[in-house]
């Protein structure tokens, strides 16, 4: 996967042919079930890929809470912030992003807690992986997502040639409003992966795990009262450091993401910018 380039014209061109300004959330993210396309349980690895068309890939996971209080988010992306996502990237001298996009949930009450896409690049190929998120609404009152399901995918079942060519990291956003569950359980793993053998692993451990070949970062949304509060917060903060960032306009999310990228995406400086943990030696809140 990954063919195609991206460019605002073909964006503006595929959102009018669309007609996604004028639809509902429910009128674009239409599936009332995962698509199997979809479905962890038959995807062996996502490869990002280097190719003639592009050479040197940066691989960029962006793993969506899709439960019923989050919904707003990737209608967001889909009408108008790619753009500032992926053309911020381009722009600024990052030819060839490659997006995963996943959509997360909870992996005690949902259906479907984890939903992965392909590695893109073109904005019909992104779109069309985006728009195919089924958007169960779902989630439970214990106050914690599967998160973590985004951090064992990334780790376990994607291979990824910035890293494997060039030892430079991919990144891994997670976008929510609610702490990370403090582990995944082993029948969760054979769930929704097709381990057919699986220990429990802490939510610290399989972060790490992911920290080996990805920039590590999580986005908690403070887009109404009860997000602001601290126990919405949970430990991301001790988890991440200054890889954990409070973000008061979900508007703001896809050109977060890509300034975060761009100041952290360095030639040749993939791993003297970051500590031995995989945490960033930036300070995020003076670089945005």
């Amino acid at each position: 996967m990954g063919g195609g380039r991206f460019s605002h014209d073909a964006y503006s061109r595929l959102r009018k042919s669309k007609g996604y300004s004028n639809k509902s959330r429910e009128e674009i993210f239409t599936a009332r079930q995962i698509d199997p396309e979809m479905d962890p349980t038959k995807v062996i690895v996502r490869e990002s890929r280097d190719s003639e068309e592009h050479p040197e890939t940066l691989s960029i996971i962006v793993a969506l809470d899709v439960t019923g209080s989050m919904g707003f988010v990737p209608e967001h992306i889909v009408k108008e912030a790619l753009p500032d996502l992926i053309g911020s990237l381009m722009e600024a001298g990052i030819e060839h992003p490659q997006v995963l996009f996943l959509g997360i949930g909870d992996f005690i009450y949902d259906n479907a807690p984890l939903q992965v896409g392909q590695f893109e690049s073109s904005a019909e190929l992104l779109d069309r992986w985006l728009t195919r998120v089924y958007l169960e609404g779902g989630g439970g009152g214990n106050n914690q997502e599967g998160y973590n399901l985004a951090h064992l995918f990334a780790a376990r079942h994607t291979s990824i040639d910035c890293w494997e060519k060039r030892q430079q990291k991919g990144f891994l956003f997670t976008i929510g409003d609610e702490p990370v569950s403090s582990d995944i359980p082993a029948e969760i793993i054979k769930r929704y992966t097709l381990a057919d053998e699986a220990e429990t692993i802490t939510t610290e451990a399989i972060i790490k795990e992911a920290q080996e070949k990805y920039n590590v970062f999580h986005m908690h949304l403070e887009h109404n009262e009860l997000s602001k509060q601290e126990k919405r917060k949970g430990n991301w903060k001790t988890l991440l450091g200054e890889n954990y960032m409070e973000i008061p306009d979900f508007k703001s999310v896809a050109k977060r993401i890509a300034e975060v990228v761009i100041n952290n995406h360095k030639p040749g400086a993939a791993t003297n910018r970051f500590n031995a943990s995989g945490s960033s030696d930036i300070k995020v809140e003076n670089m945005l």
